[in-house]
């Protein structure tokens, strides 16, 4: 099926995480594979952590702990959904919610909470229901929402990739989005998503955002 030893291509596959072990999956026994990884694990978001701990008898008993990918939508992932069928590994539906505590933010000086769920826990706080600072930060959100759909029906309509280009902290400023949204919202959402600093999610293009947050159907 893969051909003999002698005419197969040398392959190198950068990185075992989701990506480069399902290439490898993908081109076993077609290829000469070579995986190069940093790190001292293979799996990178697929890693699993045995865990043990007693249980209610107390014995120990060992869990299988996903560090990192945990979460995946139908839409976006067609190819990842056929591997697991392939591989029968177990799926389960999943509530994907949103909230945010920020010390110090809130009215008289203690933390700011909310959640995206429904409106009830968007007003979790009931006295955020009078809190200008508040509302401001929701008037963005829909304006963000709005603007950021406009960008992304400009670049496919004409073809003008340059707006999309500027980083994140540049469109804020431009756009004159409030530093209750970023520092509430924004900002929160995207860590959630991109495990890194915010000065550095702050210069990413503001292409990577728009198409990460529309696949994912963040933006709407």
């Amino acid at each position: 099926m893969g051909g003999s030893a002698q005419c197969r291509p040398r392959v190198a596959i950068i990185g075992s995480g989701i990506s480069g072990l399902s290439a490898a999956h993908r081109l076993n026994g077609l290829t000469h594979l070579t995986v190069f990884e940093a790190g001292d694990y293979f799996g990178g978001h697929t890693h699993t952590v045995d865990v043990t701990l007693p249980d209610d008898t107390g014995r120990p008993t060992t869990f299988g702990v996903d560090t990192g990918f945990l979460v995946f939508n139908e839409r976006t992932y067609p190819e990842l959904i056929a591997l697991l069928d392939a591989l029968d590994v177990p799926t389960a539906a999943s509530d994907m919610s949103f909230s945010v505590q920020t010390p110090g933010a809130g009215v008289g000086g203690g933390p700011l909470e909310w959640s995206g769920s429904n409106l009830s826990t968007v007003f979790a706080q009931r006295r955020n229901l009078g809190n200008r600072r508040f509302w401001r930060m929701l008037a963005d959100i829909v304006r963000f929402n709005r603007v950021t759909t406009q960008l992304a029906l400009q670049e496919a309509d004409l073809g003008d990739h340059s707006p999309l280009m500027q980083p994140l902290a540049d469109f804020l400023r431009e756009h004159r989005f409030s530093a209750e949204f970023r520092d509430w919202y924004f900002l929160p959402m995207l860590g959630c998503i991109w495990s890194c600093p915010t000065d550095q999610m702050l210069r990413f293009p503001v292409a990577t955002m728009i198409r990460f947050c529309h696949n994912h159907g963040l933006i709407q």
